[in-house]
């Protein structure tokens, strides 16, 4: 636990003051408590369906002005071909990625870098979709975990990057398991505001 706690306090401190993520941290956690992760205020329980129903499948911060802004935490699964990552196999999973995710000529890897989730070595992985005049990001963050496969999706906005990064970066580098069974759906609750 104290490795995780430096991991937050190091996301939080690298974030610039004007953003004030420290200040207005909040945990989210499903209804089924598995994990568990932080996020800044401005952000929103995101539903399956726009009308605000359905089971809650993350978080958001959509609006006319932001455009799509999405945090999904997603697994267990089966990790498939790779038991663990490594930097050696990174671009096998880049590779697998990059064949599910780039399935139109728009959308374009951007990079790849290493990095730690859960305490396990990770691929951050970021893709461009060019979309009418603006361009997305989806950014996948991807580890395996006791033979698990799990992954962060953060959608947003190129332009709005340096707003939203830090907030997929936040989630990332908080978020924790709890329960033996992380894969039932279910709503989600805001916990509680860090001060």
């Amino acid at each position: 636990m104290p490795f995780v706690i430096r991991i937050a306090l190091l996301a939080l401190a690298l974030v610039p003051p004007t953003q004030g993520l420290a200040q207005e941290a909040r945990i989210f956690e499903p209804d089924d408590g598995s994990y568990s992760f932080q996020y800044p205020q401005g952000f929103a329980l995101n539903h399956m369906f726009a009308d605000g129903t359905g089971d809650v499948t993350g978080i958001t911060a959509s609006s006319m002005d932001n455009g799509d802004v999405l945090i999904t935490f997603l697994g267990p699964r089966d990790p498939g071909d790779f038991a663990n990552v490594t930097e050696e196999n990174r671009q096998a999973i880049v590779d697998e990625f990059t064949k599910a995710i780039a399935v139109l000529p728009s959308i374009k890897l951007k990079s790849s870098a290493m990095t730690t989730m859960l305490g396990q070595p990770a691929v951050d992985m970021v893709f461009t979709n060019k979309r009418f005049k603006s361009v997305a990001i989806n950014r996948y963050v991807f580890t395996v975990h006791d033979g698990k496969a799990y992954n962060f999706e953060c959608i947003y906005r190129e332009d709005k990057a340096e707003q939203f990064a830090p907030a997929c970066d936040l989630a990332v580098s908080t978020v924790s398991l709890h329960g033996a069974d992380t894969g039932s759906a279910g709503g989600g609750t805001i916990i509680e505001t860090l001060q």
